[in-house]
């Protein structure tokens, strides 16, 4: 709950204790999660539970993958850049090569998405130019 939602406790918080609530917690569980899938590739372990992708690994990657492009600018979400945390950048290029996952991530979408859907949060409905880190 302290990744995947809390981007959007941070996007949404009604107030700078809410806000700061969320933002510290969401990047405690990044930096949690950048050290255990630096421990697993020690161990020789590709996902976050194991060898085989599984349901939380897709959970994590749709987050990540939308993190840099939108959540930094449309949630405030801006301590650090998936690009600053090598272990989750390299598990989200991990999971992207696979073609199903792949052909199912399209960047503009997600981006048109955000950016045009909350006009509370983006007025004008203006969107980023950055893509985010390479997935490839």
């Amino acid at each position: 709950p302290n990744v995947n939602n809390g981007v959007f406790r941070c996007g949404f918080a009604k107030s700078q204790k809410a806000y700061s609530t969320a933002h510290a917690e969401l990047f405690d569980a990044l930096d949690r999660l950048e050290q255990q899938l630096a421990d697993n590739e020690t161990k020789g372990i590709p996902f976050l539970t194991g060898q085989n992708l599984t349901w939380v690994d897709l959970r994590l990657y749709k987050t990540l993958v939308r993190f840099d492009p939108v959540y930094i600018t449309f949630f405030k979400t801006s301590l650090k850049r998936i690009a600053d945390y090598p272990h989750l950048l390299k598990f989200m290029r991990k999971v992207y090569a696979i073609p199903e996952i792949k052909a199912s991530t399209n960047i503009k979408h997600i981006k048109m998405s955000y950016f045009t859907s909350h006009p509370t949060l983006n007025t004008y409905g203006i969107i980023p130019e950055s893509d985010g880190p390479a997935l490839e």
